[in-house]
């Protein structure tokens, strides 16, 4: 008799029975990261969270994402309930590549994934610098230039 107790409080201590805790994942969410010919482009899942209760920062050169899913507090009568939907607080952050206009940076949220946009920094264009031939102190005398 004192093995199936054991069982039976074996059974209801387990993680099935105990309260809604939140999740503790290292990377929550998780964010894929693409880079395509004009920038980059962010994809997490954010599944339930509406634009405001986002927080997309781009400072210093570091991409900021922020935004908390509240816990739902259901109570109902007996029964027993099991909850595996995560809650709680997030904040990922991604260093940009030097150049990156902060004003161009896009965030779009549908369908429960969050899409953000960064453009790539325009490159340095190489300029061609004319060689003047002068005097002897430059400035004085004709220039040619030289190709």
């Amino acid at each position: 008799m004192l093995t199936l107790w054991n069982q039976f409080d074996d059974l209801f201590s387990d993680d099935f029975f105990k309260g809604r805790r939140p999740v503790h994942r290292a990377l929550w969410p998780a964010v894929d990261i693409e880079e395509t010919k004009d920038g980059y482009v962010l994809t997490a899942d954010v599944p339930g969270l509406s634009p405001d209760q986002l927080d997309i920062n781009v400072d210093n050169g570091v991409l900021s994402l922020k935004g908390e899913r509240k816990t739902e507090r259901k109570d109902e009568g007996e029964g027993y309930r099991r909850y595996e939907r995560s809650f709680g607080a997030f904040h990922r952050s991604f260093v940009l590549p030097k150049g990156v206009d902060p004003a161009a940076v896009e965030a779009r949220v549908a369908d429960g994934q969050l899409t953000v946009r960064v453009p790539k920094p325009p490159q340095a264009v190489p300029r061609r610098v004319a060689v003047q031939a002068t005097g002897p102190e430059l400035g004085t005398g004709n220039t040619t230039k030289v190709a």
